[in-house]
């Protein structure tokens, strides 16, 4: 399954799952919001351009996205440049649209990871057709305990899912696989 498709199972999930949460717990963390939907986690910030930034999971896949003003192709893929005080960068962007809304999911997701760990500032410069940069900048005031319980909460996911052995499977011992 590619990028594309995945993203898009990804934030679908997101926006139809919304609604339906009823134990859904969201916190703050300076100016970093963490929603907790079980399956669906979510840290993201916003900033004065109404543009948003931040980490999705659905089970224990989580993606880095943009969301923003800006019109691009679905499916389409940008360079992006990304600056905090800790690494700059050029990252690939694709397009996804959900529902009405474009997002930009970015990648690699290391890199954009290791960006929110340290400073007070990231921000991402987007080409434009005309030839300027679309310039978004977000606080990272709150982000590593943000974007770390969104993580954790995707890693418990994980073992959410499994399903405990039957009771008479046998147990293996180290006799058992010793060569």
């Amino acid at each position: 399954m590619n990028l594309y498709k995945i993203t898009q199972v990804l934030l679908m999930a997101l926006v139809t799952s919304l609604p339906l949460c009823a134990q859904a717990q969201k916190l703050a963390s300076q100016n970093w919001v963490v929603d907790l939907n079980g399956q669906k986690n979510e840290a993201y910030t916003a900033n004065d351009s109404k543009s948003s930034f931040g980490v999705f999971c659905s089970g224990e896949k989580c993606l880095f996205y943009l969301h923003q003003a800006l019109k691009c192709d679905p499916g389409a893929k940008y360079s992006v440049l990304m600056n905090s005080q800790v690494i700059s960068t050029a990252l690939s962007m694709e397009c996804t649209q959900i529902g009405g809304n474009l997002f930009q999911i970015l990648d690699p997701f290391e890199a954009v990871l290791k960006a929110t760990q340290t400073g007070e500032m990231i921000g991402f410069a987007v080409a434009l057709q005309s030839g300027a940069f679309a310039v978004t900048r977000f606080s990272l005031a709150g982000a590593k305990p943000a974007i770390e319980r969104a993580l954790l909460e995707a890693a418990k996911s994980k073992f959410r899912d499994q399903k405990p052995p039957p009771e008479n499977t046998p147990k293996s011992t180290l006799k058992d696989i010793a060569i």
